[in-house]
């Protein structure tokens, strides 16, 4: 992973049952620039589960990507998500995890072609459809071994798809700081997370507030079919350079109402000209 900003984020483990027990860090989390066996550098990005930087193995002098996280129930389902997809030939690889403290940290492969936001910004948000092919079914490909591995990503979004290299052919998912592990359970997810332009509407639906906006069928949780609409918008975005739908403000919320209210007005004072699909238009909430 190289870098966890706006969202950001990125050897090896060659399977879940690989994972190796946790290293101890020799020195407090304010003072820790040597982690483990690894040489803490420059902060790459910062989101909202943790802060990336680069390292180096002492060992082996291999570049890695060290992300660093407040040890706690999240950060260690993180770690068992990313344990249990890892192997993966477009998923970040992980290494091992360290903990130092009350910190913990993920030592992580390093990304060397950088994000795919940046790349996209570069070229004006503006991929041939090719490339975008190539590169949604890696990601596609990706999200298929999460889902039998019963992991739902829960953030796929452009800052989390990194480049393997420079060559920018290979990408690879990256940060499961929002993942959940489902297992064998069947019961949906309801704590809301991601990145709102990304979200699914069941999801969107789990924050408290949302009744009187999303219609009552999807308000029920969600799955990992969540980040089938997520990829959806993301390919939007690569295509067109912009999100498929815009998030009103309060303000444009509420003058969208009092359009649909006229609108119904007018079709209740004129039922002849209210047919079947504008009287089914007009009793949907405004979204």
């Amino acid at each position: 992973m190289a870098g966890s900003g706006k969202g950001k984020e990125p050897a090896a483990l060659p399977a879940a049952a690989a994972v190796e027990p946790a290293a101890t860090a020799s020195t407090s989390p304010s003072s820790c620039r040597i982690v483990g066996s690894y040489a803490l550098g420059p902060e790459l990005g910062c989101g909202a589960f943790g802060s990336v930087y680069r390292g180096t193995s002492s060992k082996t002098g291999q570049m890695v990507a060290v992300k660093e996280t407040v040890w706690n129930v999240r950060s260690m389902l993180e770690w068992r998500a990313m344990a249990m997809v890892s192997g993966h030939a477009h998923i970040v690889r992980a290494v091992e995890m360290v903990e130092c403290a009350e910190r913990v940290f993920y030592v992580l492969e390093f990304a060397h072609g950088g994000d795919l936001f940046s790349y996209a910004e570069n070229k004006g948000f503006r991929l041939q459809e090719e490339e975008v092919r190539a590169i949604t079914r890696q990601i596609i490909s990706a999200l298929l071994h999460i889902n039998e591995c019963g992991v739902a990503h829960l953030d796929l979004k452009l800052e989390n798809v990194l480049f393997k290299d420079a060559g920018h052919s290979h990408v690879l998912l990256a940060d499961f700081g929002a993942a959940e592990v489902l297992g064998e359970s069947s019961a949906p997810i309801t704590r809301p997370t991601g990145t709102i332009s990304y979200m699914a509407p069941e999801v969107l639906a789990c924050y408290n507030g949302m009744e009187d906006v999303i219609d009552e069928t999807v308000r029920r949780g969600f799955d990992m079919l969540a980040d089938n609409w997520s990829l959806g918008v993301l390919v939007h975005v690569l295509l067109h350079g912009c999100f498929p739908f815009v998030v009103l403000k309060r303000k444009e919320s509420a003058t969208a109402q009092r359009v649909r209210d006229q609108l119904v007005a007018i079709l209740a004072r004129r039922p002849l000209f209210a047919n079947a699909t504008q009287q089914s238009c007009c009793s949907k909430k405004v979204s």
